[in-house]
């Protein structure tokens, strides 16, 4: 084994590859691997990389060369090679890196921790930064002579373009199982003639379903736009052109929010010359349509379709002639879908948090839902939630196929238990043959989902509901009779007893040359088996238990016994003995060998013939592939929303379905639920409504103690939104919920470290997404969490205060605005039939916070801060001198709220108030006293005095 690892040294020591290894000469996410036949090799600082992403470890690293060119390699086995290609372009790694404060130093470490500072040698304060990162992959192979070898890119990918490596890897990468299926994005932006604003065009290529997207549009600076785009359709990669401008410098911004990988290419890959004729090649037309790609209106978005055409260079389509006359082209309707950007979608926890690989229903909605059986259901789950309807109509088609499953439970048991976990992922399989990627194993697995489908088709049947046949039972009922002629030609061709010995051969009656071959076959594994018996004469043992026939690829027929029965062939010169193991002995004779050269040979001359007929089959197979990419899609819906239904009925409280409307005057959520909180162990859900009627109610000013449960409510409407639009039942009692446009979010504190932002300026971008972009309009709902507290009081009120009016008044919303500064909840009284406060209902009890988590009307009487921190078991002298500081600082704000001259003669009338108050008279009733001193307080309001109105004001909140 040393002398091995001696021999790999040198080897790699002999072998250029410090031109390929250079540092400089690469991008750092750029990960350089050299196949060496047998093994692979990584070098320099890509060897620590795929160390710690492979074994988690870097003590597999070696050191090759002599100093001082001395560098570290890895070497990397095929099972290897390929765990690190899968990590590296299919999983988000998440990275820590750690900025040390007092040092003018960065550097990359794996948790936090305290370091001296070299200068001072006192310990210096480190901050931890989490960040993502997905890396490109290139593959060299040697070329030339062992002396002088040279080292040529064979094998290039990315993200977003993983087709070349399929042919490495096989089948599954370019159709991952998880969330989401590769999705490449270009994006060019230039100057708009009419708006003098920046114009995007944006291409978006998914190579899987054979799509090319685009989309044309103004966009403001932030790109909201942009990113509301990259959301729903869940890029994996971006493509931009190399430039200094700030707006690429914000499309890269836009991108890393939503971990995704950016790609700069030459701005000449992005020019449109000969896109047409391209186009012309790989788009599918009509038999009735003319063949020039100018007839779709698409080809007219001029600055899209150098997006377009950046990213057909970059993946290389025109180099593989399966892909000629496959692709569509269609326009990105963005308005068809509900807005909802990267703040919304993790506010509302749609997806699990980069890292939780667990998948817990209470962790993520997509956790909630995904109860899909198939690969290519847990994709379109994925879509679905990222892309809710705003079309009423099809929103209902979808609830209605739940409604139906959630009624029905023996046939959504069969369907979900019995159909769909038994059908593999057809659009992979698809693809596969496509690209004549395909074997017999992928036709016969085609074979068994297509066989299911009567039986699945009666199960749907059963539901006797016309919503079910027309999107369902009718579509597959067609594409089953479409493939009637494929399961036919497997059944001709493939050798289905063979296959339960788990051998996928073509049956030898289907091709006369086949025949003769496996007749001769036979012939010789007969005339084995009579060697066989003429040599257990010889020895004296009895055929098939005490010496056996078996063969293998390396030597063909040969005789096996048991170590005990050794001796029965000790100094027989008509036997030559192989090998002699635990397993036994294994031995032949001339007669054997003879037969085994023959053997072989024919053997050789079938598998080659079989090649051939396997070819054709998988041709023939390909021109199903459309057939397949439909019936996929259809099955995943269904699967969909099965899952749908599985997860409606396994709460523990009833679902309902929701009602969704056109108009937008009310927004109604009785009882309602947070669908991931409520399924935490040890949870009892308290239930809240959420009403919205325009002429009332637009905006919920909500206060209240911390952990009360105000952000889980606001969370709570916008789940059930997202849901109710994605056409799920929703966790509430009943639901009017309004065909909305948008959701927007404010919620959370974070920052973004690596990219010098606080967490305060964080919260004002997102705010500036939500007001600027107008996104905010009547038909949104807009939640807002915690607002300003990144600054002073007076300016992060002030700036609450100015963002919650300009909600109300002039976007005229549905908003839930949760605050600690109880200035705000004077805004209902200025705006009467607009605002009105809410809060999270609390008590003290015996001076312990009780918190009861129902928001009920009205402004909270207190903060309850004090008791917050007295839970977090904080000093009682801290609290106490915090107690007393408040009173302080709450009498001093009151008093330098009004100048001496007010607060003198404002002081006045109060004691002339309570003396007309001691001086009313006894009275028959407490209503009747009830009257009069109300009748005094009125009589206050007239006085123009700035500390007897303030004083009211605090009266009234």
């Amino acid at each position: 084994m040393i002398s091995k690892r001696r021999i790999e040294s040198r080897n790699l020591a002999k072998s250029n590859v410090s031109a390929q290894v250079n540092e400089e000469s690469k991008p750092p996410t750029t990960i350089r691997i050299f196949d060496r036949n047998d093994y692979f090799s990584v070098h320099g600082q890509d060897a620590t990389t795929a160390a710690r992403e492979v074994f988690s470890s870097i003590s597999n690293i070696k050191k090759m060369g002599v100093e001082p060119n001395k560098q570290d390699y890895l070497v990397l086995s095929k099972g290897n090679f390929e765990i690190l290609v899968r990590k590296l372009l299919l999983e988000q790694m998440i990275y820590f890196y750690t900025t040390v404060t007092r040092c003018c130093a960065e550097f990359k470490r794996e948790k936090t921790s305290t370091k001296n500072n070299p200068r001072s040698g006192r310990p210096t304060t480190v901050v931890t930064v989490e960040m993502v990162k997905r890396y490109r992959v290139e593959i060299y192979i040697a070329d030339g002579t062992t002396r002088n070898k040279e080292w040529v890119l064979k094998y290039k990918g990315s993200p977003g373009y993983l087709s070349q490596l399929e042919e490495v890897l096989g089948d599954g990468l370019g159709t991952n199982e998880d969330a989401t299926a590769t999705c490449l994005m270009a994006v060019t932006i230039k100057a708009d003639p009419l708006t003098k604003g920046r114009l995007l065009g944006v291409a978006c290529v998914a190579s899987g379903e054979y799509q090319l997207s685009l989309a044309e549009f103004t966009d403001d600076d932030l790109l909201t736009e942009l990113e509301a785009l990259t959301v729903q359709l869940a890029p994996a990669e971006c493509l931009i052109p190399q430039s200094e401008q700030d707006d690429y410098k914000a499309v890269k911004k836009v991108m890393e929010r939503a971990n995704i990988t950016v790609t700069k290419c030459k701005k000449a890959d992005f020019s449109t010359e000969g896109i047409i004729q391209d186009l012309n090649r790989l788009l599918k037309f009509k038999d009735d349509q003319q063949k020039d790609a100018n007839v779709f209106p698409e080809t007219r978005m001029e600055v899209a379709m150098c997006s377009l055409t950046g990213a057909i260079k970059y993946l290389e389509l025109l180099s593989y002639n399966s892909n000629f006359g496959r692709y569509r082209i269609a326009t990105i309707e963005a308005e068809c879908f509900l807005h909802v950007d990267a703040a919304a979608m993790s506010a509302l926890n749609v997806f699990p948090e980069l890292g939780d690989t667990s998948n817990a229903p209470s962790r993520s909605i997509y956790g909630l839902l995904d109860r899909c059986r198939t690969a290519h259901g847990k994709r379109l789950l994925a879509q679905w939630l990222r892309q809710p309807l705003r079309d009423v109509n099809l929103i209902n088609e979808r609830l209605d196929i739940v409604e139906v499953m959630i009624k029905k439970s023996q046939i959504r048991l069969q369907l979900h238990e019995d159909h769909l976990r038994r059908i593999p992922d057809l659009q992979a399989l698809a693809r596969r043959l496509n690209r004549k990627k395909a074997n017999l194993q992928d036709c016969y697995r085609i074979y068994q989902a297509i066989k299911r489908l009567p039986a699945l088709l009666r199960c749907l049947a059963e539901t006797d509901d016309s919503t079910v046949h027309s999107s369902l039972t009718e579509p597959i009922s067609e594409l089953n009779d479409d493939l009637g002629k494929f399961l036919e030609m497997i059944e001709t061709t493939i050798d289905m007893e063979a296959i339960e010995r788990g051998d996928f051969l073509v049956k030898a009656s289907f091709d006369e040359q086949l025949e003769s071959l496996s007749e001769r076959l036979n012939e010789l594994q007969s005339t084995a088996e009579r060697e066989l018996n003429r040599a257990a004469r010889e020895l004296n043992l009895e055929a098939g238990k005490s010496i056996k026939l078996e063969s293998n690829p390396q030597n063909g027929f040969f005789f096996r016994i048991t170590m005990k029965e050794e001796q029965s062939l000790r100094g027989n010169k008509k036997f030559t003995i192989i090998d002699a193991v635990k397993g036994g002995v294994r031995f032949q004779n001339n007669a054997l060998v003879s037969t085994n050269d023959e053997y072989l040979q024919c053997k050789t001359t079938y598998e080659k013939e079989q090649d051939k007929v396997v070819a054709e089959i998988v041709s023939v197979a390909a021109g199903y592939s459309e057939c397949l990419f439909c019936l996929s899609h259809i099955l995943s819906k269904l699967d969909v929303l099965i899952s749908y239904a599985i997860a409606a009925c396994s709460a523990p409280n009833p679902y309902c379905r929701p009602e969704v409307v056109e108009s937008i005057e009310e927004f109604i959520l009785e009882q309602a639920r947070h669908p991931c909180l409520e399924l935490q162990e040890g949870v009892s859900y308290i239930a809240n409504d959420v009403i919205f009627k325009r002429g009332k109610c637009i905006m919920h000013i909500v206060t209240g103690a911390n952990m009360g449960g105000k952000s889980t409510w606001m969370r709570s409407a916008g789940a059930i939104v997202l849901l109710a639009h994605a056409g799920c039942p929703v966790p509430c009692a009943r639901a009017v919920v309004p065909r909305l446009k948008a959701i927007c979010a404010r919620v959370g504190a974070s920052d973004r470290e690596q990219c010098g932002q606080s967490t305060f300026m964080m919260e004002m971008l997102e705010s500036a997404a939500i007001l600027r972009v107008q996104k905010a309009s009547p038909d949104s709902l807009v939640l807002v969490d915690e607002l300003g507290r990144g600054t002073s009081t007076y300016e992060g009120c002030g700036l609450a205060w100015a963002i919650a009016e300009e909600l109300a008044l002039k976007c005229r919303c549905f908003c839930c605005f949760a605050t600690h500064y109880h200035e705000l909840t004077r805004l209902p009284l200025a705006h009467p039939g607009v605002i009105v406060n809410s809060h999270a209902e609390a008590a003290v009890v015996n001076g312990d916070l009780v918190l009861l988590h129902r928001v009920i009307p009205g402004p909270a009487a207190h903060s309850l801060g004090l008791h917050v921190a007295k839970l977090a078991d904080l000093p009682l002298s801290v609290l106490q001198y915090a107690e007393s500081t408040q009173a302080i600082l709450e009498t001093n704000l009151f008093d330098q709220t009004s100048n001496n001259e007010d607060t003198a003669g404002g002081q006045k009338i109060v004691v002339e108030f309570l003396q007309q108050c001691k001086q009313i008279e006894n009275t028959p009733s407490d209503e009747e006293l009830l009257k009069k001193v109300q009748a005094l307080k009125e009589n206050l309001s007239q006085y123009n005095n700035a500390y007897v109105s303030r004083l009211l004001a605090a009266i009234r909140s």
